[in-house]
């Protein structure tokens, strides 16, 4: 009788053993590994692969792989935490922004054209050129950058990024801005167009020109300024440092205009003839170029002022320099 007890209660002792070593089912996971990153790396490359362990600035927890952008990934996914749930059931917080390099890459090129291939720009002035980009199918963000230029000239453009809807053509405008301390020559600027990790890049030739407009301010006869407290930054900074072409001479001048802003006539005093920087022959009328060009002809300090001001209380002067090396 005990045995046939014992027999029959033995398929009840193990279904209960059994259902105490699994715990309920807690053991099973409750979420998915699948992680998909919300922001993008600043260098991605396009393609997808996974991604274990930690992805630039921040990490996720427990190896999750994501689609996306790959190659140099230095910046990681903005917004704090990364979208998706990881096996450990959280995600560390990432820092950085997104950029074209989370989409996949155009199949077909992008179309890039500029307005102008070649652009002149004087000193303590500005230059623009359009850059469009056909999306020739794509529709994404594309990023915008402009290369490298010596000291004194810079490029920027006025938005950082381009939304393509697959048909139409997007424009931005890059601008070039000079300081009166930019050397003369010109120099290549590359233009460069990013799409899911993928550059295209075209160039812009960029000649900085041995010359400057300086302008006579409107009301420059009205600004508080004495004999003895004269107002030195009226056409700008002072001096106004100027880089000489190499071989500076009569035949290749750093060439000097003034343009009247003010509404009344004006007359420029100067005393250095012999040098291409002398005295106006006569006034030029309000709103007026000064029909006198100082094309000066050696390196040198020249100071100036409004003769018909009687003395001078808004002094200007330029001062030519040999560049380093010359």
């Amino acid at each position: 009788m005990l045995r046939t007890s014992l027999l029959t209660l033995l398929p009840t002792l193990a279904l209960t053993a059994l259902a105490a070593g699994c715990g309920g089912g807690t053991d099973l996971p409750t979420t998915s590994s699948y992680h998909r990153s919300t922001g993008s790396s600043d260098n991605g490359s396009s393609g997808s692969s996974s991604t274990s362990g930690s992805s630039g600035a921040g990490s996720s927890s427990g190896g999750s792989s994501s689609s996306g952008a790959t190659g140099s990934s230095t910046g990681s996914s903005s917004g704090g935490s990364s979208s998706g749930a990881t096996s450990s059931g959280s995600s560390t917080s990432s820092s950085g922004g997104a950029s074209s390099g989370s989409q996949p890459p155009p199949t077909t090129p992008l179309g890039i054209t500029l307005d102008q291939m070649a652009l002149s720009v004087q000193l303590l002035a500005t230059a623009t050129v359009t850059v469009s980009v056909a999306p020739n199918g794509y529709s994404g963000t594309v990023d915008l950058t402009a290369g490298t230029l010596p000291s004194g000239v810079t490029a920027a453009f006025d938005k950082a990024a381009l939304t393509l809807d697959g048909e139409t053509t997007a424009t931005a405008t890059l601008t070039i801005t000079t300081a009166t301390s930019a050397p003369p020559g010109s120099v290549p600027l590359t233009v460069n167009v990013t799409a899911g990790g993928m550059t295209q890049s075209t160039a812009v030739s960029v000649t900085v020109e041995s010359t400057i407009t300086l302008h006579i301010p409107a009301g420059v006869n009205n600004m508080g300024a004495t004999v003895t407290n004269p107002n030195t930054t009226a056409y700008g900074p002072y001096p106004i440092a100027i880089i000489a072409p190499a071989g500076i001479s009569a035949s290749n001048p750093v060439t000097v205009y003034f343009q009247n802003d003010d509404t009344v006539s004006h007359e420029i005093h100067a005393d250095d003839q012999a040098q291409g920087f002398g005295h106006d022959p006569g006034s030029f009328g309000a709103g007026q170029m000064d029909p006198y060009v100082r094309q000066v002809n050696a390196t040198g300090t020249y100071d100036f002022y409004l003769h018909d001001q009687g003395a001078p209380i808004t002094p200007g002067r330029v001062f030519i320099q040999a560049a380093a090396g010359q």
